[in-house]
């Protein structure tokens, strides 16, 4: 399958909407990583939660999970995924992964299901059973993650997935340096999204809520990103708006993340 780039840029973002409370049952993200055995295998890994905060991913809730790269077939890979730890953090683990043309594209789709609030805390239910619920939600969930394995590898980093909420880098991440500027852009229902904030960190290191960096989306639904430090980059959205179908759910909740890596061979300015 030969990869269709489109020359955007997609940055993660978080979204306060209208003074709505984000709550633990929809404020959690998913995103990709990987990682190489002794052996110089690789294998793809779901994280689900924030740093400093993990939660379990849900095998069963991930029910798309595809690698894409060039003169390959898109494969999926979900066949073979396992629940395991990793340094103490529950994660799920693919198969060994091979990527013969050095690079890939990397995207899931998670449905973390309806929610409402009671007095005890939120439950994974709708409406139709708690119809007297305080708050409810519908929470879906997209990650990416570009994969490079060779320094020479032609980057097709601009690719659009489709997915309902993504983000689309407009040059290559894979050349950033620290303190460069990386400019992305997201979509929503396939069209630019505006007035968005914008989230970036590393996946790896908590911080507080008020020290997350944040970046605006503007009227094109671009956002300028900066590149704190060369490692691993983790960008996320969040999108919320009133629900379709009020007879379920209040509102509907959509998080998409993008992360890949920054060469920590790069010189800083």
């Amino acid at each position: 399958m030969q990869l269709n780039p489109h020359g955007y840029l997609a940055v993660f973002s978080s979204l306060l909407y209208c003074c709505v409370l984000v709550t633990q049952a929809d404020s959690h993200d998913i995103w990709i990583t990987t990682m190489q055995d002794k052996l110089g295998t690789m294998y793809a890994i779901v994280h689900h939660g924030h740093p400093g905060d993990r939660k379990t991913p849900d095998a069963d809730k991930l029910f798309e999970f595809n690698m894409l790269a060039d003169g390959q077939a898109t494969r999926s890979l979900l066949p073979g995924l396992k629940s395991r730890s990793q340094g103490g953090i529950p994660v799920l683990i693919t198969e060994p992964v091979v990527i013969e043309s050095g690079f890939a594209l990397l995207a899931a789709r998670y449905d973390n299901g309806y929610w409402v609030k009671i007095q005890n805390g939120y439950r994974n239910t709708s409406k139709l059973q708690v119809p007297s619920a305080e708050d409810s939600l519908l929470s879906i969930k997209f990650a990416k993650a570009l994969v490079s394995t060779k320094p020479a590898a032609r980057h097709t980093y601009g690719i659009v997935i489709g997915h309902r909420l993504e983000i689309v880098p407009l040059s290559d991440p894979f050349v950033a340096q620290p303190e460069d500027v990386l400019k992305v852009r997201v979509h929503f229902d396939g069209k630019p999204l505006p007035g968005v904030g914008v989230e970036a960190g590393d996946g790896v290191t908590p911080m507080d809520e008020k020290d997350i960096p944040r970046y605006q989306t503007d009227a094109e639904g671009i956002a300028a990103v900066k590149i704190a430090k060369a490692g691993p980059q983790l960008l996320v959205v969040d999108y919320i708006l009133s629900s379709i179908h009020p007879d379920l759910v209040n509102r509907e909740l959509y998080n998409a993340t993008l992360s890949f890596v920054v060469p920590a061979t790069v010189t800083e300015k």
